[in-house]
């Protein structure tokens, strides 16, 4: 019953210290200064991709808004008034 408790109590200890080590190692790579500033790149990637697409929606709007207001006021396009 001794060696039972005994296998048993170090295979649980070699299942929870490579549990440990792996979990260590995978914090010590997500730290490193190579990684920080590879997520740090792709996030000013997206931030950038996300801002120009704002942009665009934000001309977009602006355009579509210019024209009901146009409309509503009857005030000429100028490449039409200029036309004339």
């Amino acid at each position: 019953m001794r060696v039972f408790t005994l296998a048993l109590g170090l295979g649980a200890g070699l299942l929870v210290g490579a549990y440990a080590v792996r979990k260590l190692d995978a914090a010590k790579r997500a730290t490193s200064p190579v990684h920080v500033a590879g997520r740090a790149g792709q996030a000013a990637g997206t931030f950038a991709e996300r801002l120009r697409f704002a942009a665009e929606e934000g001309r977009r709007a602006a355009q579509v808004r210019e024209a009901e207001l146009r409309t509503r006021y009857r005030v000429p396009d100028l490449t039409t008034a200029v036309g004339e």
